[in-house]
């Protein structure tokens, strides 16, 4: 079992098609927050968000996943995000007001020019309120 915070089209109920693998292989799922702060990057066919380190405690909503991965699993993962983003475990929140390690994908390119800042770090929310679409294009062979 691996526990894994999603906070953009991993999101099992973010209406992507990686959403959906993340939906095949979950256990459980529940609201979270993580330490950060989120920038929406314009990228293919619509929008993804990028976590940055946070100041000042802003904080970012999500998915804690807890998923039955197979053997190669957390690599496709780490193909699909790309070298833009890193795989680290840090604590999250839960709605319980726990703390749980989890792994998460921070950026780790330098901040997109003119990326819009999500203030509320929701950003299912965010597109729902602009009408933006979530990225779904077909990303490094996933």
């Amino acid at each position: 079992m691996q526990d894994l915070f999603v906070y953009g089209t991993l999101q099992p109920h973010a209406g992507t098609r990686m959403g959906e693998w993340i939906a095949g292989r979950l256990v459980r799922a529940e609201p979270a927050w993580a330490p950060g702060r989120i920038v929406a990057v314009k990228g293919g066919n619509g929008w993804f968000p990028a976590l940055l380190p946070a100041r000042s405690g802003a904080k970012v909503r999500g998915t804690l996943c807890r998923l039955d991965l197979r053997p190669g699993d957390l690599a496709r993962l780490d193909r699909y995000e790309g070298r833009e983003y890193r795989r680290i475990c840090m604590p999250v929140r839960l709605a319980s007001g726990r703390r749980t390690p989890a792994q998460i994908y921070v950026w780790r390119a330098s901040q997109p020019k003119a990326a819009p800042v999500i203030r509320d770090g929701d950003y299912l929310g965010w597109l729902a309120r602009t009408g933006r679409q979530a990225f779904t294009t077909l990303r490094n062979g996933t």
